[in-house]
């Protein structure tokens, strides 16, 4: 499947309908993909990752998280 062709192929069908409730389910549907992340989640986001490009923070490695992991 090509994805930009499927796309340009919904955008035709949604400029050609002339039902609103299927723009209302469309329109459902795309905001439940999108991320359920708050802004204050975003500012700890942030605020971590400047701390960890500070080295200010202690971060691992894929092999030392993944041996914690199995630990537990």
């Amino acid at each position: 499947m090509n994805l930009q062709l499927t796309k340009m192929e919904l955008i035709e069908m949604l400029l050609n309908t002339r039902k609103e409730a299927i723009l209302e389910k469309v329109r459902a549907v795309l905001e439940e993909d999108q991320d359920q992340l708050t802004a204050e989640d975003y500012k700890i986001i942030d605020d971590r990752r400047k701390r960890h490009l500070n080295s200010e923070s202690k971060s691992f490695s894929w092999k030392e998280a993944k041996e914690s992991i199995l630990k537990s």
